[in-house]
């Protein structure tokens, strides 16, 4: 595994099953891609986003440390499956999806959530586009 700062390297979290490896990975990689794109990533030799599954998160206690965001439902993603019951929801729509987070970020974890593909698609959009990804990234790399 690459090296990481469990401070600054922030890991995003997909299931291993055949769904969401062909639904929620891809969303996986535009949300690392809207972090990559953030001016806060700097030069930084550790600030970086990973996309990995939720067997290699669940069996590595190091990177669970790491700042968060996992996308998928608890039905399919272990990560979110564990967040499920921690993190209150932050923002929903029509219990169609849900973002749950602490809002002072003081525990570095998001779970983003549909209940459906179109619905997660969406949760994801409306964390990046409603400014809750600067947030995140605020908080972490002050």
């Amino acid at each position: 595994m690459q090296e990481i700062d469990v401070n600054q390297t922030i890991l995003i979290v997909v299931g291993t099953d055949l769904k969401p490896e062909e639904f929620d990975r891809p969303l996986a990689y535009r949300l690392r891609d809207a972090v990559n794109a953030s001016s806060k990533l700097g030069k930084h030799p550790f600030r970086k986003c990973l996309v990995i599954s939720d067997a290699l998160y669940r069996h590595n206690k190091i990177i669970q440390i790491c700042p968060t965001i996992a996308i998928g439902g608890p039905g399919v993603n272990n990560a979110a499956a564990e967040l499920v019951e921690k993190l209150p929801v932050y923002l929903s729509k029509d219990k169609k999806y849900f973002i749950q987070l602490q809002g002072d970020f003081a525990d570095p974890k998001v779970s983003i959530w549909g209940m459906d593909r179109a619905s997660t698609e969406e949760a994801v959009e409306m964390f990046i586009a409603n400014g809750i990804l600067d947030n995140f990234l605020n908080a972490i790399w002050k």
